[in-house]
């Protein structure tokens, strides 16, 4: 901790190889940490840090596992494997490792390493939540406004964006905006959906940026503006949204009329 607080790196990565060697996990682990990143002056391999999450991993340390298992979900430094990140998540996620179980819930949700199977994602996402991952809580909610893999209800959709977006997570805050402008299990109120948007888009959340946009444009919950419009529109499309940017260039056409 010292040698870190002091930025001593040559130090630092001493202590953590040292550390594993004396088959300590989070040695392994933070050393692997370095490899994977290329910082602390260690030159970026996957490859040693893969060796390095694995053997943390083997002793139980679940954070080495899940990010092992991003590893093998992204193929970097392995060819891809979703069946082998799905089994490292799983190993993270039973010891409560809420990154983990969402991950994993993702899987199954979009099919991959797995068959399809969203009462799984939603079970996964449900343990997530109640570990305080503000992103399995989203992801929750999704399932609920959506009905996959639990019955329809949106007032309950709309409790577990409200805890992702307390907890600053963007797309539980755009989610929720969502539900209070659409009026589904809300009352309709556009300016509360234009708060929800506005700390979605403040946390960098491309969308939630292009959603207040719309509210600017059309007068909804907030003064009209054409120009806070165009802004936000841009701000969204520069984070890559191309809807923003096609709204960007709509809404000059309309104005230039």
């Amino acid at each position: 901790i010292e040698a870190q607080e002091k930025g001593d790196h040559k130090k630092l990565v001493e202590i953590y190889d040292k550390a594993c060697n004396d088959g300590k996990a989070s040695g392994c682990y933070n050393l692997g940490v370095l490899y994977a990143e290329g910082t602390g002056r260690v030159e970026k391999s996957y490859e040693k840090a893969i060796q390095l999450y694995q053997k943390a991993c083997d002793n139980n340390f679940s954070s080495a596992c899940y990010n092992l298992g991003l590893l093998y979900a992204e193929g970097k430094g392995v060819t891809q494997d979703y069946t082998k990140a799905g089994a490292l998540y799983q190993k993270a996620c039973d010891d409560d490792d809420g990154t983990g179980c969402n991950n994993l819930g993702l899987l199954y949700a979009d099919g991959k390493g797995f068959v399809q199977d969203y009462k799984k994602a939603s079970e996964l996402y449900q343990k997530a939540c109640k570990s305080d991952d503000l992103v399995g809580c989203s992801n929750l909610g999704f399932l609920y406004t959506e009905g996959k893999g639990v019955a329809q209800d949106y007032k309950k959709a709309s409790e577990l964006y409200q805890k992702a977006c307390d907890g600053k997570d963007g797309t539980g805050c755009d989610n929720l905006g969502f539900l209070y402008a659409e009026g589904k299990g809300v009352k309709q109120d556009y300016k509360k959906a234009s708060s929800f948007y506005e700390i979605a888009c403040d946390v960098g959340y491309a969308k939630g940026c292009n959603n207040l946009a719309i509210l600017y444009a059309e007068g909804k919950g907030v003064n009209a503006d054409n120009q806070k419009a165009h802004d936000l529109f841009q701000k969204s499309c520069d984070k890559g949204l191309s809807i923003s940017c096609d709204n960007v260039k709509l809404l000059d056409t309309i104005t230039q009329k």
